[in-house]
């Protein structure tokens, strides 16, 4: 029930704190200035209460409320976070002092900046001397700078962008600083100085992406450079191993209460396998074993602690994984798998981040396009949601209605996410019905009544869904890359990936990169008519292997690819790959017989007068080539194959 007029119980307790040390006028004026603030806001008991808790937790009760009476802007932030947040109200209860910082407009304006952020924190940190009290240290950063990016939110002093982005600098930089003062630990417990290794933390998710909740989990994957044993007879992945867990522990809800909820299930092979292992070992992982959810997970991968150059290289090896150039199933059919298994577990419709329509509809309606796309366009390949929605839009693989509607519904849902953390610091998605926070939240969004919110909410999604079913339906063809290879009949897809992956670039996830930037471009102008081919192929799997195999020995692939651009003889070399091993194990390894293919001279008629000029391996592989190709007969390759021998023996 929303309240005008403070409660008498109320104004009894404010009397009581006064103990007769506040004059009269000034009470009055006090309480005068708190109603006519409360007449702005949805103000209930419980907001009541949350004002009185503020209040009596201040250290001089007396100073404070004079100060309210001659600083009217107090008593406008003390309603507002009463009203719109028991989480933030926690916070001053827990830390009084931090109400004093965080009424000054120039910190209400400032923002959260990476470098001076982590100056200011390690500053902080060298004050204290034992583990606990930094790990404390840590956890009072957090509560006080979200106390401000709250009260920035609840103000609008700033746009959803700027909000999530300051959340995620804060996450990063506390969790970075909090596994260094975990590494050093285990590091001194063990009485090693130097280890001669890295290891590197890279943040998934919504922290990835830039634009992590309130209340949101930090998905993280934690790798190192090698293994070695070091002079405590300890192996790296063993201390690091010991990092993680002192970590994790720090990391949870203790005294000085969470740092944040970390979440390491997104590692290969989940929670069954070690904490952290070797970059290569990951790599060699999503090589032979990665799959489409990963590659949709992997969008979102962003550098957040230890070595930035192991960073580096993890990202550049996995981005021909995240975005090939081909695909040899189309990643649309595991998005709608993995969506509908989300909704068919689904408890609860008003559910804005799982419903149809809802938030993870935009989300992978975004990440279906960058895997589609991000192949060949490099400008679309980011984890912020929104910022993709721009590029998207810009590469014509959204329309601006389309863009425009995931935007609008995005911010909305956000905005909503939003309210109901900072509310109660409750990881919730579940839009209330009724009731108080139901009232607040509609009165907070500026929705004239419930009826007008849950209408424009229901056509929120409809059109959020719509869009979605018109991107993940094979049907718009529009929005699809023009290279998916879900149609081929392969009999081992893992294998024909990585024969595709190197005809590309010369290389397997962790193979050295060997093709120059020309080979590259050079394939690319023959790859749409290679996958053609390979569409109506009955052994695409063979051709592949033997396509690789005869650039495997090419010292300039770029050559080849060349050559190939006169698609006539493309397609002889495709049907030469496809239906005849003896061809290809006659030249594949052959230097003359190479250099003898790409001349064209195996398309030319042997004239028997000249055929004892000719070397047998030349005789064999251009009668074995015309022959597949359907140049001579069988019967004439027979013939002919007779009458060169007997010239051979003259």
């Amino acid at each position: 029930m929303r309240l005008l007029k403070l409660s008498d119980d109320f104004v009894k307790k404010i009397a009581e704190i006064s103990a007769g040390n506040l004059p009269s006028a000034v009470m009055e004026d006090l309480l005068n200035l708190i109603e006519s603030e409360i007449e702005n806001h949805f103000f209930t008991h419980s907001s009541e209460s949350n004002l009185l808790r503020i209040i009596q937790g201040m250290f001089d009760r007396i100073s404070f409320l004079n100060e309210c009476v001659r600083y009217p802007h107090y008593v406008e932030i003390l309603v507002n976070i009463s009203v719109n947040s028991n989480y933030l109200t926690d916070i001053l209860v827990i830390n009084p002092e931090y109400f004093y910082w965080v009424v000054n407009p120039s910190i209400l304006e400032s923002r959260l900046e990476n470098r001076a952020f982590l100056k200011e924190v390690k500053d902080t940190m060298e004050r204290y001397r034992s583990f606990n009290a930094k790990v404390h240290a840590l956890k009072s950063i957090k509560r006080k700078e979200l106390l401000r990016i709250g009260l920035k939110d609840i103000y609008s002093k700033t746009n959803l962008i700027e909000i999530t982005e300051e959340l995620s600098i804060l996450a990063s930089t506390l969790i970075s600083e909090l596994f260094d003062l975990c590494y050093k630990e285990t590091l001194a417990k063990n009485n090693i100085i130097k280890t001669g290794r890295r290891y590197c933390i890279v943040s998934l998710g919504k922290l990835g992406g830039n634009e992590l909740n309130y209340s949101s989990d930090t998905d993280l994957v934690i790798f190192y450079d090698k293994e070695s044993k070091l002079n405590n007879k300890k192996f790296y992945s063993e201390i690091l191993t010991e990092t993680i867990h002192l970590f994790l522990q720090s990391a949870a809800p203790a005294e000085a209460g969470l740092l944040y909820r970390i979440d390491l299930r997104l590692r290969p092979d989940g929670r069954n396998s070690p904490l952290c292992r070797s970059v290569n070992e990951y790599l060699n992982y999503y090589e032979s074993r990665g799959e489409d959810w990963e590659r949709q997970m992997l969008i979102k991968a962003e550098f957040l602690g230890g070595s930035k150059k192991l960073f580096e290289k993890f990202i550049s090896y996995l981005a021909p994984f995240i975005y090939p150039h081909t695909h040899i199933s189309s990643p649309i059919e595991q998005i709608k798998k993995l969506k509908l298994e989300i909704e068919r577990k689904l408890r609860d419709e008003e559910n804005i981040k799982l419903t149809p329509g809802g938030i993870r509809d935009i989300e992978f309606s975004v990440q279906a396009l960058q895997l589609l796309n991000g192949g060949k366009n490099k400008e679309i390949r980011m984890g912020n949601t929104l910022n993709a929605l721009n590029e998207l839009k810009k590469a014509s693989l959204l329309t601006k209605k389309e863009k425009e509607t995931f935007e609008t519904a995005y911010i909305l849902y956000r905005k909503i996410e939003h309210f109901l953390q900072l509310m109660n610091n409750a990881q919730t998605h579940v839009v209330p019905q009724d009731g108080e926070t139901a009232e607040k939240l509609i009165y907070f969004l500026g929705f004239e009544s419930p009826a007008k919110f849950k209408k424009i909410l229901n056509e929120k999604r409809i059109s959020v869904r719509k869009i979605y079913d018109s991107i993940l339906s094979k049907k718009d063809n529009k929005k699809f890359a023009d290279h998916n290879l879900d149609e081929l009949n392969f009999a081992d897809p893992g294998r024909a990936a990585k024969n595709f992956l190197y005809l590309q670039e010369g290389k397997g996830l962790i193979g050295v990169r060997r093709f120059d930037k020309k080979s590259a471009e050079s394939f690319k102008t023959i790859e749409q008519e290679i996958i053609r081919y390979l569409k109506t192929s009955s052994f695409p799997d063979k051709l592949l292997d033997n396509f690789v195999r005869i650039i495997r020995q090419a010292e300039f692939p770029s050559i080849w690819y060349n050559e190939f651009k006169e698609s006539k003889f493309l397609n002889i070399f495709l049907i030469i790959c496809e239906y005849s091993q003896r061809s290809v194990d006659l030249f594949a390894e052959d230097k003359e017989l190479r250099d003898f293919f790409l001349s064209r001279g195996f398309l030319k008629k042997i004239n028997l007068k000249y055929a004892a000029d000719y070397s047998v391996k030349k005789i064999l592989f251009t009668l074995s080539t015309q022959c597949t190709l359907g140049l001579i007969s069988r019967l004439k390759t027979s013939d002919l194959l007779s009458k060169i021998i007997r010239e051979k023996i003259k």
